[in-house]
């Protein structure tokens, strides 16, 4: 053997073979022969490395290595045809998971769309307004103030409550931020209460600064002091009311 000879590549001379094993194996993967047309002899007569011949048959069959190497190519087209398989039933799989959830989200809105018309009568908006329809038409609009007044808490609270889901907080957390935002003390339920009955013309500022915060009005210890709360006003009306009926 010449010692020249890098580990690799074993070479030997005066007519046994010269075998070259330096092959990577994604080459080993791809190769579809059954043979190695890289066992050469030398032609002692030339001795010119660039020559060879190639040995098949029942020659290739008789060396040891060879043989090794064949079935190392065996064992690896096969690992390669199972990855293979496996990764089209990955493929065809995630395909199929895809098509699934399109049928799903199809059939969802359709779901979605059959309860929104037989649940109509029932949304927030629609029952409320079936309730308003039965009282008297004079006080819809105020009726209509609350419940806009309040939906658009509630839709804020919602939001919030959304925010802290999304960045990655606690349902917990999530629920104390929408109580937060939708939450409405009893102090600030008088004082709206108040303001919507002056916009709509069923009391005045004047006759609603007798009530205090909590929507009471001031307690007496005896009748002497008790205040006549917009007297002169229902006076008037009682005149009105009065002269009304004596000239009919």
């Amino acid at each position: 053997m010449n010692p020249k000879q890098g580990g690799s590549c074993l070479r030997f001379v005066h007519g046994v073979f010269s075998l070259k094993v330096i092959i990577p194996i994604v080459s080993l993967v791809m190769i579809s022969f059954y043979y190695i047309p890289a066992f050469a002899q030398q032609n002692e007569e030339t001795k010119n490395d660039s020559e060879f011949t190639i040995v098949t048959g029942e020659e290739l069959k008789k060396n040891p290595m060879a043989i090794k190497i064949l079935e190392n190519i065996e064992i690896a087209k096969k690992r390669f045809a199972e990855m293979q398989d496996v990764q089209k039933k990955k493929t065809e799989n995630e395909k199929f998971i895809e098509e699934q959830r399109k049928i799903a989200k199809a059939q969802l809105e359709k779901d979605l769309e059959r309860m929104n018309k037989e649940y109509e009568d029932f949304t927030p908006r629609n029952a409320f307004s079936k309730f308003v329809s039965s009282v008297n038409e004079t006080h819809h609009a105020i009726y209509w103030d609350q419940f806009d007044y309040m939906n658009e808490k509630i839709k804020i609270a919602t939001l919030a409550k959304k925010a802290i889901l999304e960045n990655g907080g606690s349902y917990a957390e999530a629920r104390e931020e929408f109580v937060k935002y939708a939450f409405m003390s009893r102090e600030s339920m008088i004082q709206f209460v108040s303001e919507i009955n002056i916009k709509h013309g069923f009391t005045d500022e004047n006759l609603q600064s007798y009530f205090d915060k909590d929507g009471k009005l001031p307690r007496y210890e005896n009748d002497e002091g008790v205040v006549c709360y917009a007297c002169e006003k229902y006076e008037k009306i009682k005149e009105k009311i009065l002269a009304d009926s004596q000239s009919a």
